[in-house]
């Protein structure tokens, strides 16, 4: 009887598991519409208001140094990586040449110097034979008068009073020959002041420019920053504008952000950006402003630009660069390189501004004073070359 009575557990009841299942699920699907009703909330009132990329690069000037005369590289006073300030000397081209051409300079001067000086002081020895042709002349003419009073009364042979004429003519085209010549000499002078003189510029224009070939020996750094892609090698051969080495100013950082062109339609100039850098992370996060926005897309100036009418075409979304000004400060502590990724993130709340610059910059954006020299030592040679050649000096 025992074996035969087994005691049954017992069972939950059907109805009250289907009402637990359905509390779940309602609290679930409520948890999920109200996470969506903020999120929506969220992209509404903030989120959509952001423009993002992680299409974006540290751009900034690669300043180019060349030569801007030819010669032989002697010394080389940095390398890659170094800091330089402006007017940093960088290397020095052997002197041999440019110093053979400023002497010949000099000399050429010296020589056109002394050559308009004959030319000035040819002036009255020229028209005193103008004065000697003249009185010839005179002579002439009053032998010829007194002859042509013997030939009325046929004193004299025709003949005779014939070379008188002929002579009278012979003189006064010598008196015109003379006149010309100092009337020619005086427009080689003009009573201008020796050193203005066409030929004492050109030869003083000569002599400056190749005192600046010896000066230019002399190569510096047109700005501060780092050296980077030296190419020259000591004994080099270079000529002008051949490419030796790149500054770039470290303070002349800027943030180049490739935005689809459907991100741009509240995009304005002047709107905030905040900028992660993949070289620092998460950790450091930079302020910029956006200050220009290209007028074309990167694949309008690529060397093969996109021939959408042609063939078949599909469509692709275009990228629009745009200029991203950091704050100096921030840069400073945290430096940045050249081609280093970013993320950017544009706030357009504030789409009040425009889209294109309309202004023109009214200042010097970039400047240096390193390839300047002061003349006032050639000035000073070439005075002292026509004065030493004028007054007699050795």
């Amino acid at each position: 009887m025992e074996n035969n009575q087994i005691e049954a557990k017992p069972e939950m009841p059907q109805g009250k598991n289907n009402k637990k299942r359905k509390i779940i699920l309602s609290v679930v699907i409520f948890l999920f519409l109200l996470s969506g009703a903020v999120y929506f909330l969220y992209w509404y009132t903030a989120l959509r208001f952001y423009q993002s990329t992680d299409n974006a690069y540290v751009v900034g000037n690669q300043v180019q140094v060349m030569s801007q005369t030819q010669g032989s590289v002697k010394n080389i006073y940095v390398d890659n990586t170094q800091f330089v300030q402006q007017g940093d000397l960088l290397l020095t081209l052997d002197s041999a040449d440019a110093e053979n051409a400023f002497e010949k300079s000099k000399q050429a001067l010296a020589q056109a110097v002394r050559e308009t000086q004959e030319t000035i002081l040819s002036n009255p020895k020229l028209l005193a034979n103008v004065e000697l042709k003249q009185l010839a002349l005179n002579k002439l003419k009053s032998d010829l008068a007194r002859r042509e009073k013997l030939g009325l009364v046929n004193v004299i042979a025709a003949e005779e009073l014939d070379h008188s004429r002929k002579a009278v003519e012979i003189a006064r085209a010598d008196l015109k020959i003379a006149a010309q010549q100092y009337k020619i000499n005086q427009a080689l002078v003009m009573g201008t002041p020796i050193e203005k003189l066409p030929n004492i510029e050109k030869a003083a224009a000569n002599l400056r420019e190749a005192w600046l070939s010896l000066q230019r020996i002399h190569i510096y750094s047109p700005v501060s920053g780092y050296v980077s892609r030296r190419s020259v090698q000591v004994g080099a051969r270079i000529n002008p504008s051949t490419p030796l080495m790149i500054i770039v100013p470290s303070d002349q950082l800027w943030i180049e952000a490739n935005f689809k062109e459907v991100q741009f339609t509240d995009m304005r100039l002047g709107q905030p950006v905040t900028l992660v850098s993949d070289f620092y992370g998460n950790s450091v996060i930079y302020q910029g402003r956006i200050t220009g926005m290209d007028i074309g897309t990167g694949s309008a100036f690529s060397i093969l630009p996109a021939q959408n009418a042609t063939g078949n075409w599909i469509k692709v979304v275009q990228r629009l660069p745009v200029r991203i000004e950091l704050e100096p400060e921030q840069v400073a502590l945290k430096p940045l390189r050249i081609g280093l990724s970013m993320h950017a993130t544009v706030d357009t709340r504030n789409a009040e501004g425009t889209t294109l610059a309309n202004k023109t910059p009214q200042r010097i954006i970039y400047q240096t004073d390193a390839l300047t020299f002061n003349r006032s030592e050639v000035d000073k040679i070439i005075e002292q070359i026509i004065k030493r050649n004028t007054s007699g000096e050795n």
